[in-house]
């Protein structure tokens, strides 16, 4: 009896494990089904990006990611291309052909040609797409492009102050409504948008007081060098009221100056523009007087540094109000 008590018990437990098995291999080799209740992804990631030579060497291309709904991302160069990363403003290449990076740099050996990269957008379930692009790579400059921040103003003086060591007001310039009509892509809004004001208690020059305002902002571009001059185009909007009023020696005037470097003091910037006794990169005097509202667009020409660095500052000598929108930077044809 005893023995077939062993045998039974043997046997059960045979087959208990041949259940227990077989259900956790159905349960791995099942797909998962969705959760009562869950809801479809109604926002899948989507793959884009666009992409530009970098100065320093036409076959590193700079890759701007414009995937949306994503949260990781999947560069693949293939056996074309190896990843770059700037370390210390020095670009360096290793040997990977793959990045998880947001918006990496790749260098393609061969030269010119078309190659074809893949970006993978995931989001946070998953989800996952990949855009395949033809990138060519062509043995030609391309300047860097130039954003300036608030540049139409509408965030009043953001990215447009510093302090100055000497006493003058680190606001930049008053805020005002009496914008020009045009948006910054150069549309007619329709009516006026915002934008900067200078008037004599804010001016420069003989008019220059502590409450003295001159709006200033560091940027970057595509150096020149011995072989190439990098030139481009500052462009802005300015309106001048014809109030009757005493003009100072200057005049009625908006000024605009590119300098080269980046500066932490502002007044120690504005002694290298043309009024503060140094040599702006561009110096830009106007006076043209059309009324408050009446905006006229100048432009001037810059060569670029050998250190890309450059800031722009922009101040005015009035007795009335001046007006000052739609600021932007952008490479000569």
């Amino acid at each position: 009896m005893k023995n077939k008590t062993n045998i039974f018990s043997k046997g059960l437990r045979l087959v208990l494990t041949i259940a227990v098995t077989s259900f956790i291999v159905s349960c791995e080799l099942r797909p998962e089904l969705p959760q009562p209740g869950s809801i479809p992804d109604a926002n899948p990631p989507v793959a884009d990006f666009t992409y530009i030579p970098t100065a320093e060497d036409f076959r590193i291309l700079s890759f701007t990611n414009l995937s949306t709904e994503a949260t990781n991302y999947v560069w693949d160069f293939g056996t074309n291309a190896v990843v770059c990363d700037l370390v210390d403003g020095v670009m360096v290449c290793g040997t990977e052909t793959t990045t998880t990076a947001f918006e990496p740099y790749a260098k393609f050996e061969a030269g010119e040609g078309t190659y074809t990269v893949k970006l993978t957008a995931l989001d946070a379930n998953e989800a996952a797409t990949t855009a395949e692009i033809a990138v060519d790579v062509i043995d030609e400059f391309v300047p860097l492009p130039v954003t300036i921040l608030n540049g139409d103003f509408e965030d009043g003086q953001d990215n447009w102050k510093i302090s100055f060591s000497n006493g003058w007001n680190n606001n930049g310039f008053e805020s005002s409504s009496d914008g020009s009509n045009n948006l910054y892509d150069g549309t007619d809004n329709g009516s006026k948008t915002r934008g900067a004001k200078w008037n004599a208690s804010r001016s420069v020059g003989s008019l220059a007081s502590a409450n003295t305002r001159v709006a200033y902002q560091s940027l970057v571009v595509s150096p020149s060098t011995v072989e190439r001059t990098v030139t481009y185009i500052l462009e802005f909007e300015y309106a001048i009221k014809t109030d009757i009023a005493t003009d100072p020696p200057e005049g009625r005037i908006v000024i605009a100056d590119i300098i080269e470097g980046h500066y932490s003091d502002g007044w120690a910037a504005y002694q290298e523009t043309d009024r503060g006794g140094g040599t702006s990169l561009l110096h830009m005097e106007v006076d043209e007087r059309l009324g408050k509202g009446n905006f006229t667009v100048v432009t001037g020409e810059f060569d670029a540094p050998e250190s890309g660095e450059i800031a722009i500052m922009l101040s005015a000598i009035t007795p009335v109000d001046v007006y000052v929108d739609n600021v932007k930077i952008y490479p000569a044809d």
